[in-house]
């Protein structure tokens, strides 16, 4: 029987999901109990990187694109810590490490979290990871049981569902309003917390919104998790990209005995060290021994000198995130601005990371579309490459995400050409 696989395709009539039938020769009989583990198959990948790749197609065949669809932020990693990494393989370090990562790096992050927030965290509970993806998985692997819920952000970063279920557990959405300018509020949370609940997911700043939880906002969910006896899992990767002279807030501020909070955080965004792929975790002493031996069965450990390079960015990369950050703030700018002027449209004012979420109903619903095919449109007429709101999870139709991690010059441009696009598109 053929094994069926169904993958976003670019195809004649746009952005859908394409059935793709891996067929054998007549005559070959595949013995039954060779088949992929249904929790395989049933992972949900980052949309963002497949709007990516057919972006990447088009333009092999000539077509100019204007890319606002992944969040990688468009500066080179600065260049103290690429330097940092060169001297390292120049010196030979080329060779393992411990699994929870080099003991400087562990400090060093252990010392930052300090400064930062005012709270002392052992280097030992720190694990350094290869990117804020693989301290998500190990952390889910490390808590999340058969039936076990799982509250977390919807629009959001899809990879929290994806992994709740991939353990066996239950993803419960929290839906993320407008009204409350998508943040994550202990009401909501509190409606949604069960006898089965074994952790919340918070995201600030978010993905895709933009939105910034307030210190009430974190103090009142990690209440709620610890009346419910569950662990908070803080997802903060973005939390130096932020603006209007907001601050963000840490659940290790409100958790007295550090006993239920889950951090995570990387190098990814805020120091533009994507390709680097180095994350890290801080659990609860008790979680700490388990959640290596999940990080020592997947990788071993980090690389060597991609560790010294984190290094590099801890004790000197304070700079150059500033001067991101200020470039990061003008492009909003430039977003609101737009936005602004476009017919049908509106946008909530992202107060951090790197995305506008814009609210595109009027324009699909006078077309009688969704927003995958609307991002399909943008695409393949008009060269424009943004992320349809549904990969962000069901609560995200209706709207479309775009990364401002991209020259000023382009944003403006692939803005304009979507305002023009949305004329055509909603008949305006």
């Amino acid at each position: 029987m053929p094994l069926h696989i169904y993958l976003p395709h670019i195809s004649p009539q746009g952005l859908e999901k394409v059935e793709i039938a891996l067929a054998w020769d007549e005559g070959v009989k595949l013995n039954p109990r060779l088949k992929a583990a249904r929790r395989a198959l049933e992972i949900e990948g980052e949309s963002s990187f497949l709007v990516l790749g057919n972006a990447k197609m088009l333009e092999t065949q000539g077509r100019r694109i204007i890319h606002l669809e992944i969040g990688e932020p468009d500066f080179t990693t600065p260049a103290n810590i690429r330097e940092a990494a060169i001297r390292a393989l120049k010196e030979g370090e080329t060779h393992y490490t411990p699994t929870p990562g080099m003991l400087e790096l562990r400090r060093a992050i252990a010392e930052k979290t300090a400064q930062d927030f005012g709270v002392e965290v052992c280097f030992e509970n720190v694990s350094v990871t290869l990117g804020s993806k693989e301290a998500i998985f190990a952390a889910l692997a490390s808590i999340v049981e058969e039936g076990d819920e799982v509250i977390y952000p919807n629009p959001g970063y899809q990879a929290y569902a994806s992994g709740v279920m991939f353990f066996g557990g239950k993803p419960v959405p929290v839906r993320l309003r407008e009204e409350d300018e998508f943040r994550m509020t202990p009401d909501e949370v509190n409606r949604l917390v069960s006898d089965r609940t074994k952790a919340i997911i918070i995201n600030s700043p978010q993905n895709p919104t933009g939105a910034v939880l307030s210190r009430d906002d974190v103090k009142g969910i990690v209440e709620i998790a610890k009346d419910a006896g569950a662990y908070v899992i803080s997802d903060e990767i973005y939390r130096y990209i932020i603006y209007d002279g907001l601050k963000h807030y840490s659940p290790l501020q409100f958790d007295e005995n550090l006993e239920n909070t889950i951090v995570v955080d990387g190098f990814s965004k805020y120091y533009a060290m994507t390709g680097w792929r180095l994350g890290y975790v801080i659990t609860p002493e008790h979680l700490t021994a388990p959640l290596q031996l999940v990080l020592n069965l997947v990788t071993a450990c980090p690389s060597s000198f991609i560790q010294i390079g984190g290094l590099e960015a801890l004790r000197n990369g304070s700079n150059a995130v500033r001067e991101m950050v200020e470039q990061y703030a003008i492009r909003r700018g430039v977003v609101i601005e737009e936005v602004s002027k476009m017919s049908g449209v509106h946008m909530v004012r992202p107060r951090g990371a790197f995305y506008g979420f814009l609210n595109v109903k009027e324009i699909i619903g006078r077309a009688g579309i969704n927003s995958l095919k609307l991002a399909s449109i943008l695409l393949e007429k008009y060269g424009v490459a943004v992320l349809h709101g549904s990969a962000m999870g069901s609560f995200g139709e209706g709207y479309v995400r775009i990364s401002y991690a991209n020259s000023v010059e382009n944003i403006r441009n692939g803005l304009r050409i979507m305002s023009k696009a949305f004329n055509e598109i909603a008949g305006f």
